[in-house]
């Protein structure tokens, strides 16, 4: 009995597997500019990649008037993705400077092929990302898609 569970276990395997979170999500959103209410077509998007154990993430995210927050490594002079840590089904960064009183702490969570950022002191997007006036990182909800990112 013990090997036909086996063997059932080893045949089934293939059709059980953890849903991956590295990927691209992806959405398009019509910009409009509050000066001369032109409006263009721009793509908000979070590129994530697996190496081993380490996450990479990059993006760019837009907002009205095309202002933009871009997600990569914050370190200058470096223009690369961000690292961020994995634990309980989400990415994980966070930078404190307390001589400043900056304490970022951003959360990339997923949910049925969705992943929801948090940024809920919004110091992530003022002091280490620099986003536009008109554009954060808090709440900031995009699909999952089968195609690469831009």
């Amino acid at each position: 009995m013990q090997r036909i569970m086996a063997l059932l276990g080893l045949i089934c395997v293939p059709y059980v597997h953890a849903e991956s979170i590295d990927g691209c999500y992806l959405a398009t959103d019509k910009i409009t500019s509050f000066s001369s209410e032109e409006s263009e077509t721009k793509s908000t998007y979070v590129k994530i990649s697996r190496a081993a154990d380490d996450y990479s993430v990059e993006g760019v995210i837009w907002g009205p008037n095309f202002h933009i927050c871009r997600i990569g490594s914050p370190i200058e002079g470096t223009d690369g993705p961000l690292q961020m840590d994995y634990a309980d089904n989400k990415l994980v960064y966070r930078h404190s400077e307390p001589e400043y009183d900056i304490s970022c702490e951003l959360d990339v969570s997923f949910k049925d092929n969705t992943l929801t950022i948090t940024d809920s002191n919004h110091h992530c997007s003022k002091y280490v990302f620099y986003c536009g006036a008109y554009i954060g990182l808090d709440k900031v909800e995009l699909p999952k898609v089968e195609q690469g990112c831009l």
